[in-house]
């Protein structure tokens, strides 16, 4: 939050540097750019989590074979991605039993990393809009 509003705070345009008009349309190429590639991640991580959340749902269902081929996709496309949070992350051990919390850690990560991208996106927008200002004037 900090970081953002000092983003929100600051006016690029009126740093002496950036008077000059080649320094502004490499500054508003380079924001477009980010905001395609924050965007373009977005989207993946998105997808992403809709396979995560599909093979966590798959795993309790008893019906469905997860080495099966439609359903050992998921496996395939997402195991890499929880085996990585289930060794940082051990089990949580209760007197005769142990709970796994990886897999909504996980979730929860891919969760906080889309809401990075919109906060990421709201920072740059107002920036390529008065970029965009200063090019037309």
């Amino acid at each position: 939050m900090i970081i953002l509003s000092f983003f929100n705070n600051l006016n690029f345009l009126t740093h002496p540097f950036i008077k000059n008009e080649f320094t502004i349309y490499i500054i508003h190429n380079l924001a477009i750019f980010l905001v395609n590639l924050v965007s373009y991640a977005y989207v993946l991580v998105k997808f992403y989590k809709v396979l995560c959340y599909s093979k966590m749902t798959f795993e309790w269902l008893p019906m469905i074979n997860p080495y099966v081929w439609p359903f050992s996709l998921f496996q395939v496309l997402t195991g890499p991605y929880f085996k990585f949070w289930s060794k940082i992350l051990p089990n949580v051990k209760f007197e005769k039993s142990s709970v796994e919390v990886s897999g909504i850690i996980a979730l929860e990560a891919l969760n906080s990393f889309i809401y990075f991208c919109t906060k990421c996106i709201s920072a740059l927008i107002p920036l390529l809009e008065e970029l965009e200002k200063t090019l037309s004037s």
